[in-house]
């Protein structure tokens, strides 16, 4: 902390942003009352005032000090956030149980996703015998349940969208800053983790299994012939016209569930104009950095008794970038990002490649 008050500068060994720290004195008389106020800004003002009051014999001697003040001055928040266990306080209830409904069925959709072989085979030897009326009745039998699988997962993307909602709402609403939010609603930033690596770990998937776009294609297809023969079949009353534009457009994007995400997140932003669009881009950058913090840092690391974690941090921090990338007006590649984009790479290239290839590529 860097204390400034009555003329007095005092420097203590803690980061206490909030009030008074008590921390042990490394430069000044007096006790420490903690550095307040959470801007750069006001970072590089206390900074500026330290140098004023130091001679120079003592401004070359602090430059360890400096280096450490170096990530205060990134804003770069060092907190743990438990991942594994943090569990929901009585304010963050009403929230917790509204999201925790939805996720209760990632995991099942994950698994359906995982096992789905498509109908490949019967499409094929329907489309190369048009005659055999059979193979065609074969191949739509195969098809119909599970384009029945695909509404579902296209029906769960739009859940999730006002699960994220209410999360965001939660966690940037006032009085305080996305940091504290994090940090004191800790089973929310969980619940939003999970929604991230759910997101990712289903985007993955789609992206590796060419038969959805296939099996929903030949469904469409057989659906626009039957409608020009006039003819309807049953199926058609589970998904129809409309609702089959939606899935198209749905699935035609290489990563579905990142982009309605994406979309939610920018319609949040522009639905909410009396929050600053700064609360919602520093809560996803603030994540991402606690994410990369984590990774990087030995002494958090070790904390984690699961070691698919591991895995789970980096697709949270992956998935909060691209969200950040997508709602801010600079995006997170640019030079003014909150976001250490070459600290993030970093701590990815630093883990096995084939664990994190996909991540990278999410990135690029």
């Amino acid at each position: 902390c860097i204390y400034y008050r009555n003329n007095v500068v005092i420097v203590c060994e803690n980061a206490n942003r909030w009030g008074s720290c008590g921390g042990k004195i490394i430069f000044g008389k007096g006790s420490c009352g903690g550095c307040h106020g959470s801007k750069k800004g006001d970072e590089v003002l206390r900074l500026v005032l330290l140098f004023v009051y130091l001679s120079p014999v003592q401004v070359a001697a602090m430059g360890n000090l400096i280096k450490v003040l170096g990530k205060d001055l990134e804003n770069c928040p060092h907190f743990f956030l438990d991942f594994e266990n943090a569990q929901p306080t009585e304010a963050e209830t009403a929230v917790w149980n509204q999201v925790s409904a939805v996720l209760e069925e990632a995991h099942g959709i994950l698994a359906e996703l995982q096992s789905y072989n498509g109908a490949g085979q019967e499409i094929r030897e329907a489309i190369q015998n048009p005659g055999d009326l059979q193979l065609q009745e074969k191949a739509w039998n195969a098809v119909c349940p599970l384009v029945a699988k695909l509404k579902r997962f296209y029906e769960f993307s739009l859940r999730l969208e006002n699960a994220l909602r209410s999360l965001l709402e939660a966690l940037t609403s006032p009085p305080y800053a996305p940091m504290q939010h994090l940090e004191r609603e800790q089973a929310l930033a969980k619940q939003f983790a999970e929604i991230l690596h759910f997101t990712l770990s289903f985007d993955e998937l789609k992206m590796t299994n060419p038969a959805i776009q296939n099996d929903f294609s030949y469904y469409r297809r057989t659906i626009s012939r039957n409608r020009l023969n006039n003819q309807q079949l049953e199926a058609e009353n589970e998904v129809n016209n409309e609702m089959a534009n939606r899935m198209s457009l749905f699935y035609a994007e290489a990563t579905p569930m990142l982009k309605t995400l994406s979309n939610a997140t920018t319609k949040f932003v522009s639905e909410n104009k009396t929050l600053p669009i700064e609360d919602t881009t520093d809560c996803l950058s603030t994540m991402a950095c606690v994410c990369r913090v984590m990774l990087e840092t030995p002494e958090y690391r070790c904390r984690f008794t699961n070691t698919d974690t591991v895995l789970f941090c980096m697709r949270v921090m992956v998935g909060v970038i691209i969200l950040y990338d997508h709602v801010h007006p600079v995006g997170a590649f640019a030079k003014t990002s909150k976001i250490d984009m070459k600290g993030c790479i970093k701590v990815l290239k630093e883990q096995p490649s084939n664990s994190v290839e996909g991540l990278l590529n999410a990135l690029r």
